[in-house]
């Protein structure tokens, strides 16, 4: 059973050791991951995503929605489909920060004053005994239901 948990201020959102599996395909931009029990969870992105990898550091505009809007910037996360991560941290001031096994970074955090992410835990056709967990990343701070 996936559950919430702190270090400090921030928020470990529960998919350490979960795999991305696919890209959400309709509405905002989004991952979708799964654990061992195929249970599936989703964080869409309502802003720009930031990478970090081997190539150094870049920022995909086209997640966030509103002119320049285009789902086709996440084929270039392809390389990322199958890896686990390592850790999902929701800072106190509402950044997300997922890092993978394969030492790749993505944070998001709010540049329009608004929601810049939204984690689902589990996904809403999934049928599992999973409590539903909720979280957004704020503008400055987490919006958590539980």
């Amino acid at each position: 059973m996936k559950t919430l948990s702190y270090s400090g201020r921030d928020l470990l959102l529960p998919l350490a050791g979960d795999t991305l599996i696919a890209f959400q395909e309709t509405g905002l931009t989004g991952l979708v991951f799964a654990d061992e029990e195929a249970v599936r969870s989703l964080i869409e992105f309502e802003d720009e995503l930031q990478i970090t990898d081997i190539d150094g550091s870049r920022t995909l505009r086209g997640t966030k929605p509103g002119a320049g809007f285009w789902r086709s910037d996440l084929e270039r996360l392809d390389y990322l489909l199958g890896y686990r991560l390592t850790s999902a941290v929701a800072r106190n001031d509402g950044c997300l920060t997922l890092e993978f096994e394969t030492g790749v970074r993505l944070e998001v955090q709010s540049t329009t004053g608004y929601e810049a992410w939204h984690f689902q835990c589990p996904l809403s056709q999934t049928s599992t005994k999973q409590h539903p967990i909720s979280v957004y990343g704020d503008h400055g701070k987490l919006i958590i239901s539980s």
